[in-house]
């Protein structure tokens, strides 16, 4: 089986790209970009549709997009998210 990965070494198989997250969540690219950058979670520096977030990664936009600043926009990607994460056989950690 080939191994998919980003340009930067991340498998694809391991996680979500950029383009599935924001596609599933129905945000914009600008969007999740801010949530990403509040949730200080590693990502690209510009565009980078196929960078590769992981399993800890979705977790802490998770829980940004559940905060108080990003209720509006971000329960709704947040719920997406989750289901993402039940698919992988993940589970959101206790707080």
């Amino acid at each position: 089986m080939e191994q998919r990965s980003d340009l930067y070494g991340h498998d694809a198989d391991n996680g979500w790209t950029k383009a599935v997250l924001v596609e599933t969540a129905g945000i914009s690219t600008k969007t999740f970009d801010t949530l990403r950058k509040a949730a200080r979670v590693k990502g690209p520096s510009h565009g980078g549709l196929n960078w590769v977030f992981n399993g800890e990664d979705l977790i802490r936009l998770i829980r940004k997009a559940e905060s108080g600043n990003f209720t509006e926009r971000g329960r709704p990607a947040a719920n997406a998210w989750r289901t993402l994460l039940t698919e992988k056989g993940l589970k959101m950690p206790e707080e």
